[in-house]
């Protein structure tokens, strides 16, 4: 059996679109003992995935999924997101409650993506999921261009088309999400900077001098020249911000961030580096990226993330690359954070202040959420893993 045909069974059968037969050979594959070994190799790769020190999935809730899976062939009454108990792995001896368990985070991956603004019942009624009066839409299409000469345009408040010139550069909203640098004659053109910052519940898309494609999560900036002069592209960025870097051999592409540097020549990678976090993270999605921070460096290879926290080291480990994508492609992806580190990403799409009020509550989540959702909707389903809030104005008190 190849896994990878396991995996797209999976994904057709909770996406509802299987076909009869389709569904025949995935509860075949499910019980065939001779499939053990393969299952076993997609479970282990599945759990260093989704898991953190040693947290899964209850063997009660897992069961639950299997058996509704056989028993319903429906992917309803799934939590996708979960208050993970802490327990030791099993050993392989185990692996039917492991199938059970990947079926638990596939279901609620495929179920959000699909149907963003429906819960399942069994979050809904639960008494832990109680209603919140206080409605908090999700963020949007919001930042502010800061041209040379100080002044500012609010894009998401503007036409589209032309919106300013600076010399021979032209710049232009091209849609709601996205505003372009269209240069003339870069030749004869003076250099001038311009910032692009997105607010908190803000992001936005940035089409460089050239082309690189730039995308900025909440509460981010890129500070660039309107047309790329000399040896090198050198920008500077806040926050988080994803690029797709021209190719240009002769010119690498340079950003900083606060006192670290990331050289490129053409690839795709994502910067992480916000104030309140305590490592600054570049992930590589494809090409290469040279992280330079004082007398060290680093080279990365695609699938890699280089981490600088306060040691002022620079470590290198495989990513997780559809947690480090997930703002961009519309998501929250939660795989094995704290509480903390998931109200960080809530109070900076939700525009929302923080509190905790008595003790933190301890433990990890996973599971994926469509960023769509209004706040109410993604605070049902974390109280369906055990914590508890209350919304005031546009503070979230987090209540132990």
């Amino acid at each position: 059996m190849s896994e990878f045909r396991l995996t797209y069974l999976l994904q057709v059968y909770f996406d509802k679109i299987a076909t009869p037969a389709e569904r025949d050979e995935l509860m075949g594959l499910l019980m065939q003992s001779g499939n053990d070994m393969q299952v076993k190799m997609l479970l282990q790769s599945t759990w260093q995935k989704f898991t953190s020190n040693d947290t899964i999935f209850s063997e009660a809730q897992s069961q639950q999924i299997i058996a509704n899976i056989f028993n319903h062939e429906t992917a309803a009454e799934i939590i996708p997101i979960k208050h993970a108990e802490t327990l030791q792995r099993p050993h392989y001896s185990l692996w039917p409650a492991a199938a059970a368990i990947i079926l638990f985070i596939v279901s609620g991956a495929v179920y959000f993506l699909l149907q963003p603004k429906q819960l399942p019942q069994q979050i809904v009624q639960s008494g832990a999921a109680k209603p919140f009066n206080k409605v908090i839409a999700a963020g949007g299409y919001k930042a502010v261009l800061t041209l040379a000469d100080g002044s500012d345009i609010i894009l998401d408040s503007t036409h589209q088309g032309t919106l300013a010139k600076q010399g021979n550069v032209k710049i232009m909203r091209l849609n709601t999400a996205t505003v372009a640098y269209k240069v003339a004659d870069e030749n004869n053109q003076p250099v001038s900077y311009n910032t692009l910052s997105t607010p908190n519940g803000g992001q936005y898309q940035l089409i460089l001098p050239d082309g690189s494609k730039v995308w900025l999560n909440a509460s981010s900036s890129i500070h660039f020249p309107t047309v790329f002069k000399g040896k090198e592209r050198n920008v500077s960025v806040t926050g988080e911000v994803y690029f797709e870097v021209a190719k240009n051999a002769a010119k690498p592409f340079k950003i900083t961030v606060k006192d670290m540097e990331v050289q490129v020549l053409g690839t795709h990678f994502d910067i992480m580096a916000y104030d309140d976090e305590s490592a600054m993270r570049t992930t590589l999605l494809e090409g290469s990226v040279k992280v330079t921070k004082g007398y060290l460096h680093k080279m990365l290879v695609p699938g890699q993330q280089s981490v600088i926290n306060e040691s002022a080291e620079i470590k290198v480990a495989a990513a997780d690359l559809d947690e480090v994508m997930a703002w961009k492609n519309g998501l929250f992806q939660f795989n094995g954070l704290d509480i903390k580190t998931v109200m960080r990403q809530i109070s900076r799409w939700y525009d929302v202040d923080v509190v905790y009020e008595g003790n933190i509550p301890s433990g990890h989540f996973t599971g994926v959420v469509n960023r769509s959702n209004d706040i109410s909707q993604v605070l049902k389903i974390m109280q369906a893993g055990g914590v508890r809030f209350k919304i005031d104005g546009r503070k979230l008190v987090v209540l132990s």
